[in-house]
């Protein structure tokens, strides 16, 4: 099999390790060294040209190939099976909607959640109970751990420079979930938007890092449910003050009540936008994003109006609704991961598509 990637000897394992740190191929974490036997299993399961190009990926325009797209699984510690997976996020976020140049030299904490759903979330083995954002699970946790050392080789987002991310958050290093499609009453969250039921498809948007959200589901009225889902989003710090994209991870405790009030996905966004505002004397304190930005609050309210209510979010499709985590206690446990605002890190979605 012909590879275009030059080939680095090391003495043994530890030692290639220590290449991998040195040659700042790796975020700050150990990666798999990608031998040739393991770059060529990849490829030789996809049964595509390892020279085919996915993309230009900023902000140092890397061609992202095939191979080099091998490669980084590799390092990530990815099973053949999971490819697939890895190259429709990488398409996905190379959709200019999203502004991946954006999202990786921003000042923001924003980050590439990657969202699993289909058939396939079964078949490989995600979790999608407790942890469902955390450790414990080799999928989820080498699908996004690939793409970010594809962000990070191929892309060059290292911190400083071009990377201005004040802070970051721990999803730099891996930002992946999956649907949990038997406790999700409603559509899936891939037919939700436009796709097959039998389709397995990535999902991303650029948010933060998740912020519990304890409902009470266990044992309060669906009204205050949706008030403190509604409630979390509209702080006057986040982005989304100018609207934009975020999702909120649906526990299925808090999916259960709201389902058995009744509600459909649509009605449970309504609900949440419903809560989701703040009046205009509380919004005027937000001084740092400016009154001439094209989307800035006071073209949607009267800012003459103290007592106007401010929407943090303009549209449902603004609201990613996904389903998965434990049962957990009756707080009833969500999460919310704010987006980057109007700038970019939209919604994009691309079906997976495995080798036959």
């Amino acid at each position: 099999m012909e590879l275009a990637s030059r080939i680095i000897e090391a003495a043994d394992l530890e030692a290639a390790v220590e290449v991998c740190f040195e040659k700042k191929w790796t975020d700050g974490l150990p990666v798999v060294p990608p031998t040739r036997g393991a770059i060529e299993r990849i490829l030789a399961y996809l049964k595509r040209d390892p020279a085919e190009v996915v993309g230009v990926v900023p902000p140092r325009s890397g061609v992202a190939t095939i191979e080099k797209i091998a490669i980084n699984c590799v390092m990530a510690g990815c099973k053949p099976e999971y490819v697939p997976i890895v190259i429709a996020a990488v398409e996905a976020v190379l959709e200019e909607k999203f502004n991946l140049n954006g999202v990786q030299t921003t000042t923001h904490a924003c980050a590439p959640l990657v969202m699993v759903s289909g058939p396939a979330v079964k078949t490989l083995g995600f979790n999608t109970r407790e942890g469902t954002l955390g450790h414990g699970c080799r999928a989820s946790a080498t699908i996004g751990r690939a793409l970010r050392l594809i962000l990070w080789n191929i892309g060059g987002g290292f911190p400083g420079d071009p990377c201005k991310t004040t802070l970051g958050h721990p999803g730099y290093f891996t930002f992946c979930l999956a649907e949990d499609q038997e406790a999700n009453p409603w559509e899936p969250l891939h037919v939700e938007r436009g796709f097959k039921a039998d389709d397995t498809v990535v999902t991303v948007t650029a948010v933060t890092a998740p912020m519990s959200v304890a409902t009470g589901a266990g044992y309060s009225p669906i009204e205050d449910v949706l008030c403190l889902l509604g409630d979390s989003i509209a702080t006057l710090g986040s982005n989304n003050i100018t609207g934009g994209d975020m999702v909120y991870v649906l526990g299925p405790m808090a999916v259960k009540a709201l389902h058995e009030a009744g509600l459909t996905k649509a009605q449970v966004k309504a609900g949440i936008m419903k809560f989701a505002t703040r009046p205009v004397h509380e919004a005027k304190r937000r001084r740092s994003i400016s009154a001439t930005h094209p989307m800035h609050w006071s073209h949607v309210v009267d800012e003459n109006d103290p007592n106007a209510r401010v929407p943090w979010i303009r549209s449902p499709e603004n609201l990613v609704l996904v389903t998965s985590g434990g049962w957990g206690s009756g707080a009833g446990f969500c999460a919310l991961c704010s987006g980057w605002g109007t700038l970019g890190g939209y919604t994009q979605s691309r079906k997976v598509e495995f080798p036959n």
